[in-house]
C-alpha cells in the first residue's frame, strides 16, 4: 500500500518549513502549495488523507479553497484542518464548518496538538483505504462498508467536540467519547432523550426548535444550558440534518462543546471595555449598560447624580497632566467613599462623573449623597503635594416609569448646568 499523502497550503514559506518539520516523524508523502490555486491543481492529481489549509492568503483564501473542494466529487470528503490566526469565535467556526472544515488550529501551532490530529486522520485514511480494497474484493460487503464510512465521517468531527446523533424524535442514537465526557456519563447515552441532558425551563422548547429546524433541512446554532451530573454548563451547539443513504433526513447530527471558558473570556473583555483605566471606575459605556438593565424594572427606585468638577482645567494648566491625573484619582476615591454599597460610581468624561442611586426613597437618598459630596470638597485635594481646591456642580434626576437612558442622563446633565450657573446652590433637581 502506498504512503498516505498530506497536503500543506500556506503562502508563507517559513510556515511551510515549520509544518514540514512538525510532520517529519510521519511516514507520509508531503505535498506543499503556496496558494489556493496551486492547492486545487495538486488535488486534481493526488488523493490526500488530510489537508492543512491556511485561512488568510492573498488571492484565493482558505474558505474559498474549501468551498471549491466541496463542489467536486473527488475532493468533497477530504478532511480539512484550517490553520488560522483569526480569533476562534462562533462566526468563523460556522463559516469553516459550512465550507467543509473538520477542525481548526490556531497560530502559533502547538506541535503535540497538530501531530495528534494528523495521526487520527492518517489512521482514518488507512482504514478507509483498507475498506476500499476489501470492497473491490467483496462486493457483498458494500452495505457494511458504507456504514463504517458514515461513522468515520462522524468521527472526523469528534476531535475536541462532543458528537451526538438523534433520531427524528430527539432520542440519542450515537454519542462519541467526548460527548460522554462533556455530559459526565460513564454509561451508555443511546436511547436517552436530548431533553434529559439539558437544564433549565427552556430545555424542552430548545429541543423542539432544534428538531423543527433540522428536520426541515436547516442548521441550528445556539448556546443552551446542559447538565454534567449536578453541574450545569453552557453548551455551544451546532446542529445539522442527518441524512440516510437515500438522501432523506433521518435525524439530527449535533456537535457541541463546553462554552464556560469562552463566556468567561467574553465577560472579562466586556468588563475591561467598560472600565476607566485611570480611576478604575465604570466608564460611560458601563454606566449606560447598567441603566439599560435597571430602568425597565426599577426606574422609580433610581436616582442619577451628575457631577462636574469646577476649575479643573487650571489644575492641568498650572501643575501639568500628571497632577491632574492624581487629582482625578483622589476625586474618584472620595466619590466611592460617599456612595452607598449598592450604588454605582462612573467617570463618563474628562471631569464628569455620575452616581446611580438605587433606593426605595431615591430623592431623599440622592439629597443625602449630594450634601455629603458638597461637604467632602470643602477640603483641598492632594493637600500634601499642592493646595488644590476643586468645587463641584451637581444635578440630580429621579427616574420615572418609561424613562430611557438618554432621557435620564440629559435631565441630570441639564440640572447640573443650572446648578453651575446659579453658583450658590449645592445641587439641583431636574
Amino acid at each position: 500500500m502506498s504512503k498516505a499523502k498530506v497536503l500543506v497550503v500556506d503562502d508563507n514559506p517559513a510556515n511551510l518549513l515549520a509544518l514540514e518539520a512538525l510532520l517529519d516523524d510521519f511516514d507520509i508523502e508531503l505535498l506543499q502549495a503556496s496558494s489556493g490555486e496551486e492547492a486545487i491543481s495538486l488535488l486534481s492529481e493526488h488523493t490526500v488523507a488530510v489537508m492543512l489549509l491556511d485561512v488568510q492568503m492573498p488571492g484565493m483564501d482558505g474558505y474559498e479553497v474549501a468551498e471549491a473542494m466541496q463542489r467536486e466529487t473527488h475532493t468533497r470528503h477530504v478532511p480539512i484542518i484550517f490553520v488560522t490566526a483569526i480569533d476562534h469565535n462562533v462566526q468563523h467556526v460556522l463559516r469553516g464548518y459550512a465550507s467543509g472544515a473538520v477542525d481548526f488550529l490556531t497560530k502559533p501551532i502547538d506541535a503535540t496538538v497538530l501531530q495528534s490530529k494528523v495521526r487520527v486522520f492518517l489512521e482514518l485514511d488507512q482504514k478507509g483505504r483498507e475498506l476500499s480494497a476489501a470492497n473491490q474484493l467483496l462486493e457483498q460487503s458494500l452495505r457494511e462498508v458504507e456504514r463504517l464510512k458514515h461513522h468515520n465521517e462522524l468521527l472526523l468531527r469528534s476531535i475536541g467536540e462532543g458528537i451526538l446523533s438523534l433520531d427524528r424524535r430527539g432520542n440519542i442514537i450515537f454519542a462519541n467519547p467526548a460527548a460522554h465526557t462533556l455530559l459526565g456519563e460513564t454509561g451508555s447515552l443511546t436511547g436517552a432523550s436530548l431533553i434529559e441532558r439539558l437544564a433549565g425551563p427552556a430545555a424542552e422548547r430548545s429541543v423542539a426548535d432544534l428538531l423543527a429546524q433540522c428536520l426541515q433541512g436547516n442548521s441550528w446554532t445556539q448556546t443552551v444550558s446542559a447538565s454534567r451530573g449536578s453541574v450545569n454548563f453552557p453548551a455551544q451547539i451546532i446542529a445539522t440534518p442527518l441524512k440516510d443513504d437515500k438522501g432523506l433526513i433521518a435525524g439530527v447530527s449535533i456537535a457541541f462543546q463546553d462554552g464556560t471558558e469562552y463566556q468567561r473570556r467574553e465577560s472579562a473583555l466586556r468588563a475591561e471595555s467598560e472600565r476607566d483605566p485611570l480611576t478604575g471606575l465604570v466608564n460611560r459605556r458601563g454606566l449606560e449598560r447598567h441603566l439599560q438593565r435597571r430602568l425597565p424594572y426599577g426606574a422609580n427606585r433610581t436616582a442619577l447624580i451628575y457631577i462636574d468638577l469646577n476649575n479643573f482645567k487650571p489644575v492641568n494648566d498650572q501643575y501639568g497632566h500628571r497632577m491632574g491625573d492624581l487629582v482625578l484619582k483622589e476625586v474618584a476615591e472620595r466619590f466611592n467613599s460617599i456612595a452607598g454599597t449598592g450604588d454605582l460610581v462612573a467617570r463618563i468624561g474628562g471631569d464628569e462623573f455620575c452616581i446611580v442611586i438605587s433606593h426605595d426613597t431615591p430623592k431623599e437618598s440622592a439629597s443625602a449623597v449630594a450634601t455629603n459630596l458638597y461637604n467632602a470638597f470643602s477640603a483641598p485635594v492632594l493637600s500634601d503635594e499642592a493646595n488644590i481646591r476643586i468645587g463641584i456642580s451637581v444635578g440630580i434626576a429621579i427616574g420615572k416609569e418609561g424613562d430611557n437612558v438618554e432621557k435620564l442622563l440629559n435631565a441630570a446633565d441639564m440640572a447640573m448646568l443650572e446648578c453651575k450657573r446659579s453658583e450658590d446652590e449645592q445641587f439641583r433637581f431636574a
